[in-house]
């Protein structure tokens, strides 16, 4: 790795930082693609991500916490999920052929969309008649769910899903946990804080998994995990001075958008 590159690495970390922060991630899919680029081993840049994934979601996380946006019991259940998820999905990883695991993943990226885009089209359908009535009416991004039973089953399972996909590819495994936020009602705001608050449990299971294989650079993690500790603190402050029906109207597209696109990439 060239003295020049490590250079950049603070820069690009803050760049993802502020990204996955604002959109609610851990970086994983991109941190992973650019150390490939970078002309680091497969292998190593998938155990550098999970590395570098957990200062930036536990940055972000505080973040979120102290401006409310994270639902700390529903993220604790999925976060359970996650770390069983990731431990199944190293596991898996040295089972079975990266080609099917791929495809089988990308798979369940495109099916995790469908209820958040169930939401999107339900919503604004009841947009004019919500509007009515509540007139002025500031919308709750701070709401919380009630998980009863079978919500928490369902819970569990975005958890685990998100869990196997940042086992096996060293990503933070965001799309899962965002379409089950979605789908128990959690508004946009409260969606992007409790999904980086669930990450840091994918990424300290996934640090532990792949510790005992070395498999990660420390050089390489504290370079890019200087820059993206900067970029996921300010992250929250920049959601903050934007209005919450943007948020409402724009984040869902846009992270239907991003698994459809991850999801067809792995497929194809």
């Amino acid at each position: 790795m060239l003295s020049t590159t490590l250079i950049l690495l603070p820069f690009i970390g803050f760049i993802i930082g502020l990204l996955v922060s604002t959109l609610g991630g851990g970086g994983g899919g991109l941190y992973v693609p650019i150390l490939i680029f970078l002309g680091v081993t497969p292998q190593v840049a998938v155990a550098t991500s999970l590395a570098t994934v957990l200062p930036t979601t536990a940055v972000g996380a505080y973040s979120h916490h102290r401006m409310g946006n994270v639902d700390v019991y529903t993220g604790l259940v999925l976060g359970i999920g996650g770390i069983i998820g990731t431990l199944m999905g190293a596991y898996l990883a040295n089972m079975i052929p990266s080609t099917i695991l791929k495809e089988a993943l990308g798979v369940l990226l495109i099916i995790t969309t469908i209820p958040m885009i169930r939401r999107i089209l339900k919503e604004r359908k009841t947009a004019n008649k919500e509007t009515k009535k509540q007139g002025n009416k500031k919308i709750d991004d701070k709401k919380t769910v009630t998980l009863t039973g079978a919500k928490r089953l369902v819970a569990s399972f975005f958890g685990v899903a998100g869990g196997i996909l940042a086992g096996i590819f060293g990503i933070s495994g965001t799309p899962p946990v965002q379409a089950g936020l979605y789908s128990l009602g959690l508004p946009a705001m409260m969606v992007i804080g409790t999904t980086i608050f669930v990450l840091v449990f994918n990424s300290i299971a996934g640090i532990g998994g792949y510790l005992l294989l070395g498999r990660f650079d420390l050089t390489l993690t504290l370079f890019l995990a200087s820059g993206t500790v900067v970029g996921a603190f300010l992250g929250p402050k920049l959601l903050g001075k934007i209005d919450q029906a943007t948020l409402e109207r724009v984040i869902p597209p846009i992270l239907v958008f991003i698994s459809l696109t991850f999801g067809l990439t792995l497929i194809l």
